[in-house]
């Protein structure tokens, strides 16, 4: 397989964004895959590399799937890494481990660090709007979510698409429904060292939320939410066998995405102000959607498929 090249942002070891780019003429010639790993926001060992690999052996290899990328453009990858927040598996001495390396992340450092890998990419490769989609696992879902929030918010280049795969979309919910299961203390440290223990804090960060909460500057949260998924496709991916997110953390996007906002079915035709839903679901537990590199490829095959069909990729 082809090897990355690596583009750092920070003085951080982990703010860095790794590229898997064809030989092209120009940056409208190619169509972007931006993956965002998960991890709880502290797992250091789910890397931008170990997560992005298993699906790029088959999307760059040569018996790759047929995509159907918009007619004459080159597919390109990007892998997002940012900085994590503490794990007490793995625990680092504050006096001992170099500042570079230390995994003290809190709310939105994370985000700051999506946001800046992004911008690496429209800065070195000319990424531009509409001429991406965003992929998130878990966490990494969550984040792409308040990453097209932000890029929203700032007129930034914004994704055409957004497939989440396990995501987090209420925070505070995901702490509620496992409160008073065996692993209760697992799920409140990684929510609490993430995004500290003001629930406002979770409520504004989780993606079902935004609409309660507005974009940006404008008066009406109404208006901004309906900007924010205006003419975008979203694909919501759950695992049969996920044994750490449930269900209902889709079912409340879905709700978001199609009870307050003019939704169209993934199949529609033609440009609207909507947005396009669809949802599927892969075999296995909540990390072999990832670690299986067939069933991401499955995701990006289906968003693809969504999007050449409904004739969105004519515009791009």
């Amino acid at each position: 397989m082809v090897e990355p090249s690596s583009h750092k942002f920070g003085d951080h070891d982990l703010q860095e964004v790794l590229v898997w780019m064809p030989q092209v003429q120009s940056a409208d010639s190619v169509f972007w895959i931006v993956f965002i790993h998960g991890g709880a926001w502290r797992d250091p060992t789910i890397t931008a590399r170990n997560f992005a690999e298993p699906a790029v052996s088959i999307l760059l290899s040569d018996t790759a799937p047929e995509l159907r990328i918009p007619e004459g453009k080159t597919l390109a990858i990007a892998s997002l890494s940012y900085r994590l927040s503490p794990h007490p598996s793995y625990p680092q001495d504050p006096e001992t481990a170099p500042h570079s390396s230390l995994r003290i992340a809190k709310h939105p450092d994370h985000l700051d660090d999506v946001c800046s890998g992004i911008a690496v990419l429209r800065r070195e490769y000319g990424l531009s709007d509409h001429r991406y989609i965003l992929v998130g696992h878990s966490c990494g879902a969550t984040l792409a979510f308040q990453a097209l929030k932000r890029h929203v918010e700032t007129g930034s280049p914004a994704p055409r698409a957004l497939a989440g795969l396990a995501g987090i979309y209420d925070i505070g919910r995901l702490l509620e429904n496992h409160k008073d299961g065996p692993y209760a203390e697992v799920y409140a440290s990684f929510i609490k060292g993430a995004y500290g223990e003001v629930e406002k804090v979770w409520a504004h960060a989780s993606p079902c939320r935004f609409y309660e909460h507005g974009c940006g500057d404008s008066d009406s949260h109404s208006v901004s939410w309906n900007k924010l998924c205006s003419r975008r496709t979203f694909l919501l991916v759950t695992a049969d066998g996920d044994e750490l997110v449930e269900p209902e953390q889709c079912e409340e996007m879905k709700y978001a995405l199609t009870a307050r906002h003019e939704t169209h079915p993934a199949d529609d035709v033609g440009e609207t102000q909507g947005c396009r839903y669809s949802e599927m679901s892969v075999e296995g537990g909540h990390d072999e959607m990832w670690q299986q590199g067939d069933r991401m490829v499955k995701v990006i095959q289906r968003l693809f498929m969504i999007l050449a069909a409904t004739g969105i990729f004519e515009t791009v």
